[in-house]
């Protein structure tokens, strides 16, 4: 990331790392640091873009794996709304959250994590908890009353949230109405390596053709 950043400051392009990279700041007080500028195109390449990307694949995974609700997308678009919050509790782009510290002595199921212990937190697990999601197993696109942890919660709550959630109703519904007859070639499919970043490397799909025009 440090060599893209000083690619784009001395050979700027029209793009936002470019514009981040020689921008002399509000009023001419100075461009951004040379480390705030690799910690924000990583947050830009990781929070995003690649936690949006596994969405939408993983999106596009579960519904090629419920043809039913599919083609419940494909007769009501607005189905994408409630069916990316339920993607987002069933097969999240982001499983655990590492590196949070406990502020206070917490006490959970007869367990009491000291205050300075250092926590992950299993998001994946609690979107499928079954003392608070009833049927957690089950893909239910139009699941009432579904508070996911897909986003993170709290102070952490993903500020790119609102984008997301755009960005892959928009997508699933358009590949829903365009793509005919899509079927997978491999499943699973293959992986990426990562443990916190969940998606496909690659995700070949068979299709017949694609409308023009919806």
């Amino acid at each position: 990331m440090e060599e893209l950043v000083e690619a784009h400051r001395e050979a700027p392009g029209n793009d936002l790392l470019s514009a981040l990279a020689t921008d002399d700041g509000p009023e001419g007080r100075g461009r951004m640091p040379a480390d705030q500028l690799v910690s924000t195109g990583l947050l830009l390449l990781i929070a995003g873009h690649e936690t949006t990307v596994n969405l939408i694949s993983n999106g596009v995974l579960t519904l090629l794996r419920h043809p039913h609700e599919l083609q419940r997308l494909r007769n009501d678009p607005g189905l994408s709304i409630p069916m990316v919050e339920e993607l987002l509790r069933y097969e999240p782009p982001v499983h655990f959250v590492p590196f949070r510290t406990a502020l206070d002595d917490i006490d959970m199921a007869g367990t009491t994590i000291p205050a300075g212990a250092s926590l992950t937190l299993l998001l994946a697990a609690g979107n499928r908890d079954p003392v608070h999601v009833t049927q957690p197993e089950l893909f239910i696109p139009d699941r009432p009353n579904n508070e996911h942890l897909g986003f993170g919660g709290g102070i952490h709550l993903c500020f790119g949230a609102p984008l997301a959630r755009l960005e892959a109703q928009i997508a699933l519904a358009a590949f829903a109405g365009r793509v005919e007859n899509p079927r997978l070639v491999d499943d699973p499919p293959s992986y990426r390596p990562s443990p916190f970043l969940r998606g496909p490397s690659h995700l070949p799909v068979e299709i017949d053709g694609v409308v023009a025009g919806r």
